[in-house]
């Protein structure tokens, strides 16, 4: 649990560096961007590594942890920060999950982040805390894009961030729903279509959700003032 969230961004996937650094690097000079998971539209590892090596740099200028949903070998040779593995997505080891992350963990760590999602239940969500990972994220988009239950999200964060110490990210379907992840104490907002779908722009979005952030207060705080209220 932290005092107040920061916040973790998903980038659409890329198929251009230079398209992709277009739109990513004004959200990331906020500064209000801690970690921007990158994925990327082609399955060409050289291809991935090159676009990396273009990405990573900038990004991290601003002071973002740049992550990637890709191998070992991508996150190290292209400069990443570090690896998101979903254990939903992965193709292999579905039935040992902690093994898949395991090998990720052997290969990059400490080095590099190793963080985890696609958790399917609460059980799995401790076996693969229990190893040497930097973070859950629990709530975010399935391959087709949809969104599972937010309520069964905020749930889960909620249980999450109350008992455990690893951190955890939160992923919000929209910037209303972000004061309900803050509010939890985990320690990362998760967005993404939120800020790249809005209205006013992705910039515009970034600094609404840190607001929304910076001025809700935790649940256990508020509970206490309502406590001491009475």
């Amino acid at each position: 649990m932290t005092d107040k969230a920061q916040i973790f961004l998903i980038a659409p996937p890329v198929t251009d560096a230079a398209a992709a650094l277009d739109l990513l690097g004004p959200v990331c000079a906020t500064g209000d961007v801690a970690a921007i998971l990158l994925s990327f539209a082609s399955t060409d590892e050289r291809e991935q590594i090159r676009q990396l090596k273009i990405i990573a740099p900038e990004l991290q200028k601003s002071g973002a942890a740049v992550l990637v949903a890709a191998t070992s070998s991508v996150a190290a040779r292209g400069g990443a920060d570090g690896v998101h593995v979903s254990v939903r997505n992965s193709t292999r080891d579905l039935q040992e999950p902690a093994a898949v992350v395991n090998e990720f963990v052997d290969a990059l760590k400490p080095e590099r982040i190793v963080g985890v999602g696609g958790l399917r239940n609460r059980h799995e969500a401790m076996t693969i805390g229990e190893g040497d990972v930097d973070y859950l994220l629990f709530g975010e988009p399935y391959p087709d894009g949809e969104l599972p239950d937010f309520d069964a999200t905020l749930e889960r964060v909620s249980w999450w961030a109350e008992i455990f110490a690893v951190p955890c990210v939160g992923f919000v379907p929209d910037l209303d729903s972000v004061a309900d992840i803050a509010a939890t104490g985990a320690e990362f907002v998760g967005l993404g279509d939120a800020v790249w779908t809005n209205a006013d722009g992705p910039v515009a979005a970034i600094a609404k959700a840190r607001a929304i952030i910076d001025k809700t207060p935790l649940a256990s705080e508020a509970n206490a003032q309502e406590n001491d209220a009475r």
